[in-house]
């Protein structure tokens, strides 16, 4: 996003949105009606996702996705393979050495601070009394760690910013956001905002969204941060128990219906007027789509992945009979409770083994290598010859998703400039 200083600059209208809190929304009969329905149908599948240890499992894959998702909505495009390497690297402390950095992208990487961005949404800025300004700031700080915009990330913008143009200035840029003198209170705003008990949950989120996205606080990462933004309303009102669902990604299938309800919300008049009325239904109406096909997308992950699981216990009950073993291993074995994890953390070695389940580095190879001689896993020998099992089957679903619901780069190149 090009900035300048303000008193560089010709005269320009900036847009300035109204201010969230105390607002009375208007919501049609037909819109009030949908709301009820995805609401409905979101805490249908909170109901219905699969108790421990699957839903640990299920919450890290879908966790996974949408960072990816949302990270591909700006561009930022790293494999399944290569986020999922630089997280066991992350997790088994590897990649705090610079020698181990070999061969993994800054697209990986920013889609791993993104995962982890997503996960502090959902964890400390949903369990926070008040979300503030501050913990914005941390999240978007978040986003950025080892990337070109490292040292200027986590501060509000004090240079006015714009979406299309040129580089030189924001005259015929296709929108302008508030000016910076502006940001400080509209944020300040939507942090109260965040922080309020809503009778309308799904109705808060989008409408936090598309106010973060309007004010554009930030230099970088406007759109990853105000899509973990989402999940944080979410989670607030009870509305995301344990998970976040992949409304990224069906945001990015349907790319130019969210520009279009974003172009919508940035209505001119004033809050109680028809334009207002009409803006906010139309964006809104993109928001619950979004959700609806979010909600799709997840029973599908649940439902793919308890089909992968039967075949990984068939797999394994077959190798273990040629082994002269019983085809299932007994309740609470190393091998069971590693394969129920396999979805959240598709490529493992013995050391990160032994940390997830809490046992030895003993039973931590042996379980591994009985998962890999059924053909569960498959081995790669990565960094310092250290072996990686890699459940390549939960990369393929992640990759097989992406080619499934998402548009590429090439389909719609001026997508990450919007958000």
């Amino acid at each position: 996003m090009p900035g300048v200083e303000e008193q560089d600059l010709r005269t320009f209208a900036a847009y300035e949105p109204d201010l969230l809190r105390g607002r009375q929304l208007r919501l049609s009969a037909e819109l009030a009606a949908e709301v009820a329905e995805v609401d409905r149908l979101v805490r249908a599948f909170n109901d219905a996702a699969p108790t421990s240890p699957h839903l640990e499992s299920l919450a890290r894959f879908l966790l996974r996705s949408e960072a990816v998702a949302s990270s591909r909505i700006e561009g930022v495009v790293a494999s399944a393979r290569a986020i999922a390497h630089l997280e066991l690297m992350l997790a088994t402390k590897a990649g705090d050495d610079q020698r181990t950095h070999r061969g993994i992208s800054d697209s990986a990487r920013e889609v791993v601070n993104n995962v982890l961005a997503l996960r502090r949404a959902v964890t400390a800025l949903s369990e926070t009394e008040a979300v503030t300004v501050d913990d914005i700031n941390g999240l978007q700080a978040a986003l950025m760690v080892e990337t070109e915009q490292d040292e200027s990330s986590g501060f509000l913008r004090t240079v006015q910013n714009w979406v299309g143009g040129n580089a030189y200035g924001p005259h015929g840029a296709e929108y302008v956001p508030p000016t910076p003198e502006a940001v400080g209170p509209l944020m300040d705003d939507l942090a109260a905002f965040i922080s309020e008990d809503h009778p309308l949950p799904l109705v808060q989120a989008a409408l936090v969204h598309a106010q973060f996205e309007t004010i554009h606080p930030y230099h970088d990462g406007n759109g990853r941060t105000g899509r973990a933004l989402i999940h944080t309303a979410l989670a607030r009102q009870g509305l995301a128990v344990g998970h976040v669902l992949p409304i990224s990604m069906s945001l990015l299938a349907h790319a130019r219906e969210y520009i279009a309800g974003l172009n919508a919300f940035r209505y001119v008049g004033e809050p109680d007027s028809s334009a207002a009325a009409v803006g906010v239904d139309a964006w809104i109406r993109v928001f619950l789509a979004a959700t609806r096909d979010a909600v799709a997308e997840a029973r599908r992950f649940t439902d793919e992945l308890s089909q992968m699981r039967r075949a990984w216990y068939a797999k394994l009950a077959h190798y273990r009979e040629g082994q002269g073993l019983r085809g299932q291993p007994r309740k609470g074995a190393a091998v069971v409770r590693l394969m129920e994890q396999l979805p959240g953390v598709p490529i493992v070695t013995a050391r990160a083994t032994q940390s997830l389940l809490g046992i030895s580095f003993v039973s931590a190879s042996n379980a591994l290598e009985e998962l890999a001689g059924a053909g569960v896993v498959q081995v790669k020998e990565v960094e310092r010859g250290t072996r990686a099992y890699l459940a390549t089957d939960v990369l393929d679903l992640i990759n097989g998703a992406e080619r499934r619901l998402t548009y590429t780069k090439w389909d719609l190149p001026e997508l990450d400039a919007w958000v």
